[in-house]
């Protein structure tokens, strides 16, 4: 994902292509297509500022109840390349930016800490594995003793 810097004075290049997804999701979700990438960058005193977008999508299994599912997001970014070295910023040389690592980071921070089919899914019995989703199984699960966070209980006005 390499943009090329024309020669000569320019203020703003413009971006636009797709990606092979699997290179920056994790390997436990399968690829519903290529990710998109589309923007432009913009010239600033020391550097560009590449603004844009990032489409992506995947299936995936619950984490909860285990049925496949889909998820898919696009993603806004706002970042400064520069040629030199700064911990806040991208970096780049010549006259060529590589927008690899932008797309890198955008697409895993925006990732879910927790893939669920939905909000309210009651997953698996522990015990007999029944869709808690579909059917209730009966089964007493009890809750586990001397739980330590059994203190947080209540907190946030629950």
């Amino acid at each position: 994902m390499i943009v090329n810097i024309p020669a000569g004075p320019v203020q703003i290049i413009k971006f636009d292509f797709e990606t092979e997804a699997e290179k920056y999701l994790p390997d436990y979700v399968r690829p519903l297509e290529p990710a998109r990438v589309s923007g432009k960058l913009i010239k600033i005193e020391d550097g560009f500022k590449a603004e844009g977008k990032i489409s992506y999508g995947f299936e995936y299994d619950c984490d909860l109840c285990l049925k496949p599912s889909k998820f898919s997001k696009t993603v806004e970014f706002n970042e400064i390349f520069k040629r030199d070295y700064d911990e806040d910023t991208y970096h780049f040389e010549g006259d060529k930016i590589d927008l690899t690592q932008l797309v890198t980071d955008a697409i895993v921070l925006s990732l879910p800490s927790r893939l669920i089919c939905k909000p309210d899914c009651k997953g698996l019995c522990p015990i007999c594995g029944t869709d808690r989703n579909v059917q209730k199984c009966g089964c007493k699960v009890e809750e586990a003793v001397n739980n330590p966070f059994d203190i947080l209980k209540g907190i946030g006005g629950e």
